[in-house]
């Protein structure tokens, strides 16, 4: 288990970040040396998670910094070209909704972060496989490179693989990103995984088709069961799910082998992000305050 005096293990160590570290550490450099830093990021849950990396790493480390929280991505059009206002400093533009590139946007006084495609390797197979990293992942990688001991950018650890489950990856047939962020931080004790009858309060709507009277009764009984019951019992759980349309294999392998839970908190990751999302505001104006709020408390818990 992981505990708040211990030390992370580097993100960059993973093979996800190693085709642009130097543009990461370029990045964290402009960071660390500018004046003031202008976090600006879209009023949805996705700018909120990468704007709480950054926001910890910068807190950390008594930098100064001002937050701007942008329309959310259902009030602008799809060819929209944000207008960033004229600020001094250092603009920092989370923008998750961007076209996947191939490597980052940085030049005098102004970094722009949006996904970026990756080619991952696992272990000791030369396989390559394609996949995309997002920005709150890339965010918490700047974090960990600006406050490698912070405590506040350790708090937000959990939280750097919520990107790569929101993007959807998981919906195709497998997604590479998803699984090394996961491998890496379970490793280090910044999340445990668990089966779906072992976490105390799991949002069940994600699942299409499933009985809650069938998974309280299998809560109930898991304890007492071996892997072979376990497997038969979990596939039974889950078959109209697999006769559904609306949701893929691996998504659905996460939602009831791997789910992802915060040391010390019993609502596993997945259930929060889906209540999260769900309790979004739709008016703009209200979603950029209700944004502002999530992202203060997510900063100070660590989860949300």
């Amino acid at each position: 288990m992981y505990h708040l005096g211990e030390s992370m293990n580097s993100l960059l160590q993973t093979s996800i970040f190693s085709s642009f570290e130097e543009e990461l550490s370029n990045v964290a450099s402009m960071i660390s040396s500018a004046k003031v830093v202008q976090l600006m990021a879209p009023a949805d849950i996705e700018g909120v998670l990468a704007l709480a990396q950054l926001e910890s790493a910068l807190l950390d480390n008594s930098q100064h910094y001002r937050r701007r929280v942008l329309p959310p991505r259902r009030h602008v059009s799809r060819d929209h070209v944000p207008n960033l206002p004229e600020v001094d400093g250092l603009i920092v533009h989370i923008d998750p909704f961007h076209e996947t590139q191939s490597s980052m946007e940085a030049k005098q006084n102004y970094v722009h972060i949006f996904p970026l495609s990756v080619s991952v390797k696992f272990g000791g197979s030369s396989k390559e496989h394609n996949g995309a990293v997002e920005c709150v992942a890339i965010c918490a990688a700047i974090a960990s490179l600006l406050a490698p001991e912070g405590a506040r950018v350790r708090k937000q650890r959990s939280m750097a693989i919520s990107g790569s489950w929101l993007r959807g990856g998981a919906d195709s047939d497998y997604d590479p990103v998803l699984s090394l962020m996961r491998d890496h931080l379970d490793t280090e004790g910044s999340i445990d995984i668990c089966p779906l009858p072992e976490v105390p309060h799991p949002e069940t709507e994600m699942i299409p088709g499933l009985s809650k009277m069938m998974l309280k009764r299998l809560s109930k009984g898991w304890p007492t069961m071996d892997v072979e019951q376990r497997s038969s019992a979990i596939s039974e759980l889950v078959l109209p799910a697999l006769r559904m349309e609306g949701i893929s294999t691996m998504r659905l392998e996460e939602l009831v082998w791997h789910r992802i839970m915060i040391p010390g908190n019993d609502v596993d990751l997945a259930s929060q992000l889906h209540k999260t999302n769900s309790e979004w505001p739709d008016d703009m104006e209200q979603a950029k305050v209700h944004a502002s709020s999530i992202l203060d408390s997510l900063i100070s818990s660590g989860h949300l």
